[in-house]
């Protein structure tokens, strides 16, 4: 299916298909559809007993395959694979030329089949990221973190001059050939560097002070050498997410160095990249000179690498590189559908598109990436009906306008959220589902990082930039010209920033100098296209930052209008603009006069605010003691009727203390701040502000300062 939904998308006749995963299906498995002609059940073998032209056979690692996965205690599972293929008018023609499996070295019945330790690329590259980051599927962190290998960084915190480098190793976590037999060369795999206590859960002095207090929570979080703070005039407090969190600090760092476990874990990951890197090079130019293939085509988890994909299409001499943009496990339904339009052998005629016997039309272009479910306006405008007391909505029908508010918005340092049409099939925004910035600022990275991803700060943001601009600002290759610059429709491959560019744009500027591109033309993406040229025209630059919409902790990409304006919103004003459509929506400011009744329309007073609860509320209190006598107390609420409600962490909400908890109660829509204050205090109801006491004006400041914060995070309304 992998190889599939590669060879029948690509934009060539012919060619070698690549594909590398974790791990894919079980050889006894495969053996058996075969044995018994199972007409319901297709794999490699039934491809090659498919194939009646010159049949060399298709060539096992290890080459007793059979053998061995019958005496295996478990089984022997698919990890790479090669095969040719060609376009012959309605026909896609697909050979098996090589699988190597790797043998299931635990039970299969352990969480995710246990694949983290079996010997494909993909299962060694995901132990790194389980041992670094606790996560077996955080490989594109794993690549982030790696070009940090070479960075130096300047310490001053002891007092006297030091400097922090990443700790080399020197030892390779994969080496050999994956075409041989082990005995014969082939991979070996050296894991004593993930041993031990895992890097994520390990005790590092670096995270406390001299007093044994913690002062840092994140492991990875860090800055460039080069990194220069924001002014503190220029913080906003509340962009930092709600607070009733006390994850994050009530300002940004000056400069965050990396800790000790932070280097240890740059070692291992620029170790495990460049040995990826190193035997996936070697795998792909022996097969490259085996069958003459002058194009490539790249699919499984692997083609996620970015940086091996930029140096598989650039330094091997292959004429065009295809990878789709949904290489894993999400692009095997495209490939199933295109084994059953074009699979190799004559279906029959009641199979074929008009009945008659005749094959349908190879798919002419790839398909569209944007296949999720198409919005409607009435759902946009439901979305905006269910937040409009936070929303300040204008509808700009005209697109030149529309785009205009955007660059405008983008060139001042704002951060603009993108939603238009179909959603993405595959894990990258293509600017769809987009949170957009200006490449040009380099302090961007850390605020859309800290404030708006809530995400280590080391991670680089990719570009989105016009195709026909992109050989002048990136090193693409010698093949590059033929394509108009078209080399990385879907954000596919990383390239070098050319030398002269970098220092223009720093924010899509990796600490290498590296780049994970996406080029955008005006056929396959004509809006997103409008929209950059728009900026090129006002700043000189043809792109800009590019990182996908979504702002709650593992919430994927946004979906619907829902999820748009729930995750706008719970970004706490760091997204400055969302365009919905043709809505441009910005975060609408908290109106005190307007709660108390001050705003002045034509000369006349308004009547006072009722604040409102957004739907039913639950309390749940707990009660700590302290060996000391001490005591605390916490209070958290969950609404799931507010629009910021996470439900992936239960939607629970700490409250800053009782009045709050208490004045949530009270807003039933029926009562203003003066019936408020009455209910606590014993101020009359007709007495005016400026005459109360002293003790129920500071009473009064702190309902209002809880009032206020109850309606950022969308508790209340008024």
């Amino acid at each position: 299916a992998h190889a599939y939904s590669a060879a029948a998308q690509c934009p060539f006749d012919d060619g070698m298909i690549v594909v590398m995963d974790g791990m894919g299906e079980t050889w006894q498995t495969m053996r058996r559809a075969a044995d018994c002609k199972d007409e319901t059940y297709v794999s490699d073998l039934t491809l090659c007993s498919d194939d009646d032209d010159d049949d060399d056979g298709i060539q096992f690692v290890p080459s007793d395959i059979e053998e061995r996965a019958r005496s295996s205690y478990f089984d022997w599972r698919e990890a790479e694979s090669v095969y040719t293929f060609r376009k012959d008018g309605k026909q896609l023609k697909i050979k098996p030329v090589f699988k190597r499996f790797s043998e299931e070295n635990t039970p299969p019945s352990l969480y995710n089949h246990g694949f983290e330790n079996m010997d494909s690329l993909g299962a060694v590259y995901s132990r790194a990221s389980s041992h670094i980051f606790g996560d077996w599927n955080a490989c594109g962190k794993v690549m982030g973190l790696a070009p940090w290998q070479g960075h130096i960084w300047d310490d001053d915190t002891k007092g006297e001059p030091n400097q922090l480098t990443p700790k080399l190793n020197n030892e390779p976590i994969l080496e050999g050939t994956l075409n041989n037999n082990a005995e014969d060369g082939g991979l070996r795999i050296n894991r004593s560097s993930m041993k031990g206590i895992p890097f994520i859960a390990r005790v590092d002095p670096d995270m406390f002070d001299d007093e044994g207090n913690m002062v840092r929570t994140k492991k990875y979080d860090f800055d460039d050498n080069d990194y220069v703070p924001p002014q503190s005039d220029d913080d906003d407090d509340d962009a930092s997410g709600e607070s009733g969190s006390d994850d994050d600090d009530d300002e940004t760092p000056s400069k965050q160095l990396p800790t000790t476990v932070a280097l240890d874990a740059i070692g291992l990951a620029s170790r495990v990249q460049t040995d990826l890197e190193t035997v996936s090079m070697d795998f792909v130019r022996h097969f490259k000179e085996e069958t003459g293939a002058s194009n490539l085509c790249l699919a499984g988890g692997v083609a996620l690498n970015s940086v091996l994909n930029g140096r598989l299409s650039r330094e091997l001499g292959f004429e065009s590189t295809y990878v789709p943009p949904y290489p894993g496990d999400d692009g095997i339904a495209v490939g199933c559908c295109a084994f059953g339009l074009f699979r190799n052998r004559d279906r029959p005629a009641s199979l074929s598109d008009e009945g008659d016997g005749k094959m349908p039309s190879l798919w002419n272009e790839t398909l569209s990436p944007y296949l999720g479910p198409m919005p409607t306006e009435i759902d946009i405008e439901e979305a905006i009906s269910w937040a409009r007391p936070w929303l300040e909505v204008e509808t700009v029908r005209d697109e030149n306008e529309r785009n205009d508010l955007i660059v405008e918005e983008l060139v001042s340092g704002g951060v603009v959220a993108l939603y238009n049409g179909r959603s993405e099939l595959g894990p990258r925004a293509l600017g769809h589902r987009s949170i957009l910035a200006d490449p040009r600022k380099k302090g961007l990275v850390r605020f859309i990082n800290e404030f708006v991803k809530k995400r280590e700060s080391f991670r680089p943001f990719a570009p989105s930039c016009l195709s026909e601009e992109a050989e002048d600002w990136f090193d693409l290759g010698e093949h590059a010209r033929a394509a108009g610059g078209n080399v990385s429709p879907y954000m596919s491959i990383t390239a070098q920033v050319k030398e002269t560019k970098r220092g223009m744009i720093p924010a899509v500027t990796h600490v290498d100098g590296s780049s994970r591109l996406q080029t955008v033309t005006p056929e396959a993406e004509p809006h997103y296209h409008r929209l950059i040229s728009a900026f090129f025209k006002a700043t000189g630059v043809p792109m800009v930052l590019n990182t996908s919409f979504n702002t709650l902790k593992s919430e994927p990409i946004v979906e619907t209008p829902r999820n748009a304006v729930r995750s706008f919103l719970s970004s706490m004003g760091s997204i400055e603009m969302l365009v919905l459509g043709d809505h441009v929506i910005k975060r609408k400011q908290v109106n005190i006069r307007t709660l108390l009744g001050e705003e002045q329309k034509n000369g006349m007073m308004t009547a006072p605010s009722f604040p409102k609860r957004s739907g039913i509320v639950n309390y749940k209190t707990t009660f700590s003691a302290g060996g000391d006598e001490s005591s605390e107390t916490k209070t958290v609420v969950q609404m799931p009727d507010r629009p910021t409600h996470n439900e992936k962490d239960g939607g629970w909400f700490e409250l800053t203390d009782d009045l709050e908890g208490q004045l949530l109660g009270i807003c039933d829509g029926t009562v203003g701040v003066s019936e408020i204050m009455t209910s606590f205090t014993a101020m009359a109801e007709e007495e005016n502000y400026d005459k109360i006491t002293e003790a129920d004006q500071f009473l009064l400041e702190n309902i209002i300062r809880r009032l206020v914060r109850l309606y950022e995070h969308t508790l209340i309304s008024w």
